[in-house]
């Protein structure tokens, strides 16, 4: 009996010592298990940034409309062009937000919008850049009453100024406007002169005129009054009222402009002028330069126009005047009395001198480069130069107020260098020019 009871109270102690045994490996095994599922959860929460990032890029992927396929490899790197043409990438700005520091008009930028567009009929010469070799802006042909159809070679009334601008004897007037504001420069692409291009309201004595350009205009200093030839480049004897190119020179005024030049006379009633630019249709003459006579006034900056350099050369047995500044050839001679606009053309259309055949008329602003304006009585310095007035190929582009026609043509008179208009059947005396070789 006693036995029994020792048995059961052993099998009791037994199955007590395996129950807790058995608990003791459970709770090893469920914090074996709770550790290991922490560093899962470690490791899925380290890794839940990766998604995030790569949804961040293809956002910014998406936004491009043309990233369609799944290779983006080259999104984020510049085509070789561009890197040649924009310089080191680091530096250069990825929205072209620096353009505006740029000079908007700079005259060597070749992308500038504000120069004047070529004809595409029109030739541009391979000749010295210089006044004589600008055109003169006349585009249209006339006879002595009327506009007409330019005439081909042979007819009445060929040679005329538009016809050998059209040829390619001279360059086209080229302006491009540099700045912003109200202080604006409009550069001359041809001739490399600066000019203002608002001028000041009102009128002003000539000294008041010369003090004026002294003065700081857009910033700068270095501007004066205008020399006669240079005040003549700017004008478009295709225009009228004014005579100039009013998308580059807007608010000019059809009246008087100041230049920088003495009237060279030394007769008394002469004394104390200077040589002005009345812009209605572009003549230049002379007024007094006291307080009472008063004109307007645009300043020029730049390196002053050079006058022409004349020599004479014999070619058989006959005299030629070459200019070496213009590259211009010259008669020596001229004829005298030529009667009619007509007839001054044909002259030069006909003759055969020095050996050459292809002599023309001169228009305006070739015949005013026989000017001297520091000279009088003739002024010129072209060998032999008669005190008499020269007809020249341009026509005044304004109808006459008298006869509502196109009678007058444009002349300069070497007595004191005047460039004016006057009736094409007036007499006047004919000096015929080439390009020389």
């Amino acid at each position: 009996m006693i036995l029994k009871k020792f048995n059961l109270l052993f099998i009791l102690v037994l199955s007590a010592f395996f129950v807790l045994s058995c608990s003791s490996k459970d709770d090893e095994k469920e914090e074996l298990t709770d550790t290991d599922s922490s560093e899962v959860q470690d490791a899925d929460s380290s890794g839940d940034t990766q998604p995030d990032e790569t949804a961040n890029d293809d956002d910014k992927t998406d936004t491009s409309p043309e990233n369609d396929d799944s290779d983006t490899s080259d999104t984020n790197i510049p085509d070789n062009d561009i890197l040649e043409n924009t310089g080191d990438p680091d530096t250069t700005p990825d929205s072209g937000d620096s353009q505006p520091d740029e000079d908007p008009a700079d005259p060597t930028d070749d992308s500038d919008t504000d120069s004047n567009d070529e004809d595409e009929n029109i030739i541009i010469p391979d000749i010295p850049v210089v006044f004589g070799n600008i055109c003169t802006g006349e585009t249209k042909c006339y006879d002595e009453t009327a506009e007409i159809t330019c005439p081909d070679e042979g007819e009445a009334f060929f040679g005329q100024d538009a016809q050998y601008a059209k040829k390619g004897e001279c360059i086209p007037q080229k302006f491009t406007v540099k700045g912003s504001g109200d202080e604006k420069i409009v550069f001359d692409e041809n001739l490399k002169l600066e000019w203002q291009q608002k001028i000041p309201e009102g009128e002003f004595d000539w000294q008041s005129a010369a003090n004026y350009c002294g003065q700081e205009y857009a910033g700068s200093y270095g501007w004066r009054l205008p020399t006669p030839k240079e005040l003549l480049s700017i004008v478009d004897n295709g225009k009228f009222d004014p005579s100039v190119d009013t998308d580059y020179f807007p608010g000019t005024t059809d009246e008087w402009f100041w230049t920088s030049a003495d009237f060279a006379s030394t007769e008394t009633s002469d004394q104390n002028q200077a040589w002005f630019v009345r812009f209605d249709r572009g003549f230049l003459s002379h007024k007094a330069k006291t307080e009472s006579e008063k004109m307007h006034v645009r300043c020029v900056r730049g390196t002053t126009l050079p006058d022409g350099e004349f020599e004479t050369e014999k070619i058989g047995d006959d005299d030629v005047v070459k200019d070496s500044v213009t590259g211009l050839m010259w008669q020596k001679t001229y004829k005298d009395s030529v009667k009619t606009f007509a007839d001054a053309l044909s002259t030069c259309e006909d003759l055969d001198y020095a050996g050459f055949t292809d002599w023309r008329l001169p228009n305006k602003n070739e015949l005013a480069t026989l000017a001297d304006y520091g000279k009088y009585h003739p002024a010129s310095v072209f060998p032999d130069m008669p005190n008499r007035s020269f007809r020249t190929s341009t026509s005044d582009a304004k109808k006459s107020p008298t006869t509502d026609d196109w009678k007058n043509a444009w002349y300069v008179t070497f007595y004191d260098g005047i460039v004016n208009f006057a009736g094409k059947s007036n007499s006047d005396i004919v000096r015929c020019v080439r390009r020389s070789e």
